[in-house]
């Protein structure tokens, strides 16, 4: 009407194109066969033997499908399937299995078509999971039985093949050949009706039939009439299996791109979840980078790669995280087997706080591997367990209960000096030998090496100022990057470290080789008239306590004990170490401080050499009378000492002795532990009667694990040390040399007390490393992470060596099983 074409059709133009879709529809139908012309008319005969209608045995219709439920099998074995085929029978349906049962007796199978697709199809039972109770026949010398031999086949090279084509008969007792049964006519006792059991000729007559050709031929009939049959289901299969390759596929991608990050503490996720932003995170990011050099992936990305909730990728957030949790899982099962296997273990506790304030309970234990060698594994952190002993007695014992792990197997157990850890009474470790009795406790070593230290520095007030001018010297130039890279052209100057005091050794010894530059640096700061007054001011500080002489007496003397005491903190840190070592270097560090002391001509002498001034302070400086006291009379001179006697006996002395006195006291906490056990590492160097005494005294002691025979067992091992010329070794060494020689079959109560002795910690410096990994890994980005995955990915990263040999194929049927899938795995 406005000029518009008609959208809509009118009434008529519906009706003409609905008729045309139905006469479209009947000539299609016209066209196709039907159903019943594949199926022919079956005469079956009446019960009075009379051939019967159409109407009794079909239905109405001239060409109808045949009802198989209705009629008999031997009937149904005349029916042909194809009109004009002959020979070509019905087979039942598949619904009415239940009518035509194969029975897994082979005395009992009706041959038929049916019974032999049916066992081609899904195969027999051969009935051999029990004895075989009727297959007994009397001869005349003994009564002989079917053998369960019978059923392999033994090669020329000793493999053995399962004869797979023997059947027995339960009810016969006697054995069938499965293939010739179903493909032959009957021409031997394998394949009648009343089968084999000839026994005492069994073996030659079995033999012989499965090398006949007539056998050969029945076994490749049945093999590809089973293919035949299973085309269908094979191709259907084949596709399946592609489908399960292909998300395997991707899958194994995944999974090593969680093994990657994880093992090296990187964070997973970003800002958000989507291929393409560079915002998404190190693992999409990882997906990605991959996905350059893999076509597969590639396509599979830009297929899948954002498809929104609901879509099946496996790309996803969440499976990243089921894989972090089954990973960290399986890494625990390891060490707990792990556990259980070596038997003694020991504890190693210590807490700190993590970022977002919460008090993480850092939890290692230590064992000895089967080749001998000691490991401290960590497990997990606990958190907020609280600081009384109780409380975290209670978290320790809690955990290895859920871990299934009996804490009576605990020998040790090691924490650091605080009282809460260390008390005798109330501490943890009177708590945990209160449940377990057995478990002595050793203070960390490394520990107490620090508090020597400490305590040696606070013992003279010269030590204290001079490492407050190593830190003083460290501030001002920091907090400049003008003065920081006036420093950095010539050397630079190191922080120290409250807890470490191999940051002490490091920032003495960088001051010791650049004493002149720091010096020059000073001077042209002090010299700048465009730095601030204040600047100057304390450069010039700074440089007046840096020319003194007993500042380079102290960097000579600090700086030659910080050095042996830093390389023997070293050595107690590490983890294949054991108590009759830390005596060893506690000995000979006494005996080093000793020897020192007589030396401090010999520090004077580099002194020199360093400082920019020959004299001691007190020399050059007026010395203060003291003024006299109303009715007091000078009643002589008072003795003047010299700088360098006021020196070496108020700070010099005073240091070592000190350092002595602490050395031997944190010493002797370790010597009731070590008495026990040294005696199996030094059996050479002892008479047979000290053997015997120290060997009974520790049976006394472990009476539960040491059998009444070890001092025999001691002197035993002690002439064969003597004859092997074995040298004095540690506790450790000694242990691996047992293991590797294959000895502990010989001498299995040494080789217990060994690894009692050797599972013992000497230090907790394990826990203290996880705490770095806790900082890696809940960072100020990550402060919300849950407790279970905080525990996954530190898991992961401090046992990385578990984590590489994990398998991807386990990790992936694990994902599979964990929950139901939309993909099949």
């Amino acid at each position: 009407m406005d000029g518009k074409k008609r959208v809509r059709l009118s009434g008529a133009e519906y009706r003409k194109r609905a008729k045309e879709r139905d006469d479209e529809q009947e000539d299609t139908i016209k066209k196709t066969r039907k159903l019943d012309d594949f199926f022919g008319k079956l005469d079956v005969p009446s019960s009075s033997g009379a051939p019967s209608t159409d109407d009794s045995a079909v239905s109405s219709s001239e060409n109808t499908l045949i009802d198989v439920a209705s009629i008999s099998k031997e009937q149904a074995e005349d029916v042909p399937l194809v009109p004009g085929v002959a020979g070509v029978e019905v087979q039942p349906n598949p619904t009415d299995q239940e009518l035509y049962e194969i029975s897994d007796d082979p005395a009992k199978w009706t041959i038929d078509e049916f019974t032999r697709d049916h066992i081609c199809k899904n195969g027999a039972n051969q009935n051999i999971q029990n004895d075989f109770p009727k297959s007994e026949r009397i001869y005349k010398d003994k009564a002989r039985q079917l053998s369960r031999h019978l059923f392999e086949r033994q090669l020329l090279n000793g493999e053995k093949v399962p004869r797979k084509w023997l059947i027995y008969s339960k009810s016969t007792g006697c054995v069938f050949c499965g293939p010739c049964l179903l493909f032959n006519s009957g021409e031997n006792q394998f394949d009648k009706k009343e089968g084999f059991n000839d026994w005492k000729n069994s073996y030659h007559r079995v033999s012989t039939h499965e090398n006949s050709p007539t056998h050969k031929l029945s076994v490749l009939h049945m093999k590809e009439r089973s293919n035949v049959l299973g085309r269908i289901d094979r191709a259907l299969t084949m596709q399946l299996d592609e489908e399960i390759n292909y998300w395997r596929n991707i899958l194994k991608r995944v999974v090593a791109c969680v093994k990657a990050l994880a093992s090296r503490g990187l964070p997973f996720r970003g800002h958000e979840e989507k291929f393409g932003s560079i915002h998404n995170g190190n693992y999409l990011m990882s997906l990605e980078l991959i996905a350059e050099f893999d076509p597969f992936l590639a396509k599979h990305i830009t297929r899948y790669g954002n498809p929104g909730s609901g879509f099946t990728s496996y790309l996803s957030s969440t499976t990243c995280e089921e894989f972090i949790r089954l990973m960290g899982n399986k890494v625990l099962e390891t060490i707990v087997m792990e556990i259980s296997t070596a038997k003694y273990f020991s504890l190693i506790i210590d807490s700190t706080p993590d970022i977002s304030h919460v008090d993480q309970l850092t939890y290692v234990i230590r064992y000895v591997l089967p080749n001998g060698s000691p490991v401290e594994r960590f497990l997990k952190f606990i958190p907020n367990t609280g600081h009384k002993s109780q409380q975290m007695a209670d978290a320790v014992t809690s955990t290895l209960t859920e871990l299934g792990i009996d804490i009576s197997n605990c020998r040790g157990q090691s924490y650091d000096n605080a009282a809460n850890m260390s008390g005798i009474y109330n501490g943890l470790q009177a708590k945990i030998m209160e449940i377990s009795p057995l478990a002595d406790y050793v203070p960390c070593s490394a520990h107490s090496l620090n508090l020597v230290g400490e305590c040696a520095a606070e013992s003279s007030q010269e030590a204290c100022s001079f490492f407050f001018l190593l830190q003083e010297l460290y501030n001002f130039f920091a907090a400049s990057t003008q003065r920081w890279e006036l420093l950095q052209t010539h050397f630079t100057v190191k922080s120290l470290s409250t807890t470490r005091w191999s940051a002490r050794a490091d920032a003495c010894k960088s001051l010791r080789e650049s004493w002149n530059e720091i010096h020059k640096a000073l001077v042209t700061i002090e010299n700048d008239t465009q730095q601030k007054r204040t600047v100057i001011c304390e450069a010039r500080g700074i440089r007046l306590k840096l020319e003194r002489f007993e500042t380079a007496l102290m960097a000579v003397f600090w700086g030659c004990l910080l050095d042996r005491i830093n390389a023997t903190s070293k050595k107690l840190q590490s983890v294949e170490i054991d108590i009759t070592i830390v005596i060893e270097l506690y000995e000979a560090l006494i005996h080093f401080v000793g020897e020192t002391r007589e030396n401090f001509d010999e520090f004077e002498k580099k002194a020199n050499k360093l400082s920019f001034v020959q004299e001691y302070e007190k020399d050059f400086r007026r010395n203060r009378k003291r003024k006299l006291l109303p009715g007091e009379t000078n009643t002589g001179e008072e003795m003047q000492q010299s700088g360098r006697e006021n020196f070496r006996i108020h700070t010099f002395l005073v240091v070592i002795d000190t350092l002595s006195e602490e050395l031997k006291r944190r010493r002797d906490a370790y010597k009731l532990l070590y008495n026990k056990f040294h005696f199996i590492t030094n059996l050479k160097n002892l008479s047979i009667s000290e053997v015997e005494d120290k060997a009974k005294a520790l049976q006394m002691i472990y009476s539960t694990d040491l059998e009444d025979n070890f001092t025999e067992e001691c002197l035993h091992f002690r002439s064969h040390c003597s004859i092997k010329n074995e040298e004095q070794k540690s506790a450790v060494s000694l242990l691996k040399w047992l293991r590797t020689e294959g000895l502990q079959t010989i001498y299995p109560n040494v080789d217990i007390g060994l690894r009692m002795c050797v599972c013992t910690p000497a230090s907790n410096c394990t826990g203290e490393r996880s705490f770095s990994c806790l900082r890696r890994v809940k960072n100020y980005l990550r402060t919300t992470m849950t407790e279970q995955r905080l525990n996954d990915l530190a898991l992961l990263n401090i046992e990385a060596d578990f984590l590489r040999k994990l398998d991807c194929e386990d990790l992936i049927n694990n994902f599979a099983a964990l929950k139901c899938r939309r993909r099949v795995l």
